[in-house]
């Protein structure tokens, strides 16, 4: 995980403390001050931020509101709906083991600045997150807001509260340190090097739950997250990629692509070359990095898979993967269990 302020996010990473301040009558305007946040951009799914906007939102949360405990609330409101690609790779997984595994590999996509570690021993599993950064007056806040959103990904990985074996905390637990075991129903202590969860490591083994179709959907509405974290090209080439993903299971063509970006299809393939790539290529480039996620964090069968990359046969997907990855997708899927197991 990158501890750089400048890697740019979804605005719905505010979607938490946004809720946080209309539950407690807390004036907007006043929570923007300082952040470069305006209104217009807390209503557009294009608009990106970096944690240090994010980070003068929650200091200025916790100013208006006095609420020591903010960092708890906030976090226990981060849903796994809310994590867009990061939280639908998880939720696809086989198992809680795969898919803390496969939330690790993703966790820069998290909007977190903490290093996350997953550590068994013997018969306990602890789930280590160390901050990557001086936090200063707000270390009690997101080391809050971190542990109890881990704690809520369990939580609804699982469909049920985990059994927590206990919890720990960098900070000192306030004037109210009990108000954390109430929190979590566990023992907690506190002043300890690392925030962690520790948990039974036979509870790693727990089966996740079939995904939902609405989750696929999840997937594709939002892994313009993933897409835009992975490009090092420019504004223009993540919009493209945004508005190719902007409804679920269907791939436009580049004139409906044009179209919505209120330009020719020729203007587009100009502006596309003098960023060395084309339409078609950013496509496959999409439907590849979908295929490889979907292939190796869900169940998903070929044909399933097929559908949701826009494929109307399941043969056109095969052919397609196999021209990109070099190996047939049932072959591509073989070799990523042999090699793991």
């Amino acid at each position: 995980m990158s501890s750089d302020h400048q890697i740019q996010h979804s605005i719905s990473s505010l979607s938490a403390p946004l809720r946080y301040i209309e539950n407690h009558s807390i004036s907007l305007d006043q929570c923007l001050i300082g952040t470069g946040i305006n209104k217009q951009e807390l209503h557009s799914s294009k608009s990106r931020i970096h944690l240090g906007q994010l980070l003068r939102f929650c200091r200025n949360i916790r100013q208006l509101s006095d609420d020591r405990y903010l960092g708890l609330a906030i976090g226990s409101e981060i849903h796994l709906a809310d994590y867009g690609m990061f939280g639908f790779a998880m939720m696809s997984a086989k198992t809680l083991r795969q898919a803390v595994a496969l939330g690790m590999r993703l966790v820069a996509l998290s909007f977190t600045g903490f290093k996350h570690e997953l550590i068994e021993k013997g018969s306990t599993a602890i789930h280590r997150m160390s901050p990557l950064m001086d936090y200063g007056d707000l270390l009690n806040v997101m080391s809050d807001r971190e542990v109890a959103a881990v704690y809520l990904i369990y939580q609804e990985l699982v469909r049920d509260k985990p059994p927590i074996i206990e919890i720990n905390f960098v900070h000192h637990g306030g004037c109210t340190p009990a108000r954390y075991t109430q929190h979590f129903a566990c023992p907690v202590n506190f002043g300890r090097r690392c925030n962690e969860i520790v948990i039974p490591a036979e509870f790693m083994h727990t089966t996740i739950s079939d995904t939902s179709k609405e989750s696929a959907e999840l997937c594709i509405q939002q892994c313009e997250l993933l897409i835009s974290q992975l490009s090092k090209q420019s504004s223009l080439v993540d919009d493209v990629r945004y508005t190719i993903l902007s409804r679920p299971g269907y791939f436009p063509n580049i004139e409906t692509v044009a179209e919505k970006m209120h330009m020719s299809s020729r203007t587009l393939r100009r502006h596309l070359s003098g960023q060395n790539t084309n339409y078609q290529d950013l496509l496959n480039e999409i439907r590849f990095g979908l295929a490889r996620d979907y292939l190796l964090t869900t169940n998903f069968r070929l044909d399933q898979i097929g559908e949701l990359l826009g494929y109307s046969e399941p043969g056109n997907f095969t052919h397609a993967f196999k021209r990109w990855a070099g190996v047939p997708p049932r072959t591509y899927r073989m070799q990523h269990y042999q090699s793991s197991s």
